[in-house]
């Protein structure tokens, strides 16, 4: 692939702006600008571009922890191998069948919340949360309970509302929309799991850059939700730090078995999302082309559409014109199918060299790191309303908002990486 040209990284950064131009017009009637909100959550995500790309010593330690992730995901593979022996062996393995999403990787979700559900117990996930929730509160002027929602959704799904469960029902519009929206901006460990074992045969470096995305999609998250749904109100938490709850499991035995069961049940969930959904998108891609054959335009398909609904977000990102359809393709994906087949895409097309820049790869990568879908709409304003059974009906009217807020942060999570992304191939771990 080739390197594209130094200047794209200012589109990136025009992109930014163009970004938070775009979320504020979506909330201008709602209140006035989060100006201290609007300046630290930037200035938290270009510090982190800029640790990840432009320091060595960031360089060094996205490779180590991309190192000690793929590590971790061979020793959730043993379990894999011996229940499904040569069905579990990867590309390039002797033996190895093919990548068979449903057994190679998909599995992975069972360790990693089972290792999750372990480090809650030893209280070693609530120091880290309450840490980035502290950073938040003081920086970015969000309330406690949102912040600790917030950070902790990145270490977690939406089991994290249990962290602040006392509070949900007290929770006002604005933090309630934060918490969606951050909700389907990051990725929680048990599925980071997924994209590794996707992409790192032809992405060797994928692991170190997803968690990247992630943290940087937080503070992206809670700007995009602010600049759209300011707060008016009075969060009952504002201006403090909560605390996480402590002591969920009787014992790490229970721990291990409550999240190994959890797993078992997102696995299920996300097979269940992938076999309607990619059947749904086939027959409507088939009605496309059904019709556009009628009109004389037999080429025609649902990836067409897709391609030119997130064209002009691939080119805000600052993704070269020659793959700008491609990597928009892969966004409009991910709103419909999840992100998951849009990681397969474009793994394939990393195979198959079917982009022309290392950038477009790693763009791409990063504002494909999030659960901003259609199905997690559902999924997220369930799990919340469960738990504040009174604010169901709010919650349900602010989903498809925070599905398109999420979409604005994690595409602003891809303008941060294009800022700084140069040279991409060695830190890609692509070659030249």
């Amino acid at each position: 692939m080739q390197q594209a040209p130094l200047y794209y990284n200012l589109i990136s950064l025009g992109g930014l702006a163009a970004l938070v131009a775009i979320a504020r017009l979506c909330g201008l009637r709602r209140g006035p600008t989060a100006w201290r909100t609007l300046a630290w959550g930037l200035g938290l995500q270009l510090a982190m571009g800029a640790l990840v790309f432009a320091l060595p010593a960031g360089r060094g330690g996205l490779l180590a922890v991309n190192a000690a992730l793929v590590k971790l995901l061979e020793f959730s593979r043993a379990g894999v191998h011996f229940l499904f022996g040569p069905l579990a062996l990867g590309p390039g393995q002797q033996g190895s069948l093919g990548f068979i999403l449903a057994l190679q990787a998909l599995p992975t979700i069972i360790f990693f919340m089972a290792l999750t559900a372990l480090l809650y117990q030893a209280g070693v996930l609530q120091r880290v949360v309450r840490w980035f929730s502290a950073v938040f509160v003081r920086s970015l002027g969000s309330s406690g309970a949102e912040s600790l929602g917030v950070a902790s959704l990145i270490f977690v799904g939406v089991e994290s509302a249990g962290m602040v469960r006392p509070f949900l029902p007290s929770f006002t519009r604005s933090e309630f929309f934060c918490l969606l929206t951050a909700a389907m901006s990051t990725v929680a460990s048990s599925t980071l799991g997924i994209y590794v074992a996707t992409l790192h045969q032809s992405f060797p470096n994928i692991a170190g850059h997803l968690v990247s995305a992630s943290l940087i999609s937080a503070p992206a998250a809670i700007v995009v939700a602010k600049l759209m749904e300011p707060e008016i109100g009075q969060p009952l938490t504002a201006g403090r730090t909560v605390d996480p709850a402590l002591g969920k499991y009787g014992g790490y035995m229970e721990a291990v078995i409550t999240g190994s069961n959890d797993g078992v049940r997102l696995l299920v969930g996300i097979v269940a999302l992938l076999i309607s959904f990619l059947g749904l998108v086939a027959l409507a891609d088939g009605l496309v082309g059904w019709v556009g054959g009628l009109l004389g335009a037999p080429g025609f398909s649902l990836q067409t559409v897709l391609g030119w609904l997130g064209y002009p977000l691939a080119l805000i990102m600052g993704v070269p014109p020659t793959d700008a359809a491609q990597v928009g393709a892969l966004l409009g994906q991910r709103v419909l199918v999840t992100e998951i087949p849009a990681y397969a895409q474009l793994s394939q097309l990393l195979a198959q060299h079917g982009l022309a820049y290392d950038r477009s790869a790693l763009l791409a990568s990063y504002a494909l790191c999030g659960f901003a879908h259609v199905a997690s709409v559902a999924i997220f304003v369930g799990g919340f309303g469960a738990l504040a059974p009174g604010r169901l009906g709010e919650l349900s009217r602010l989903g498809l908002k925070a599905l398109w807020a999420a979409t604005l942060a994690t595409v602003m999570t891809g303008c941060i990486a294009g800022i700084f992304a140069s040279g991409g191939a060695s830190l890609l771990g692509l070659g030249n």
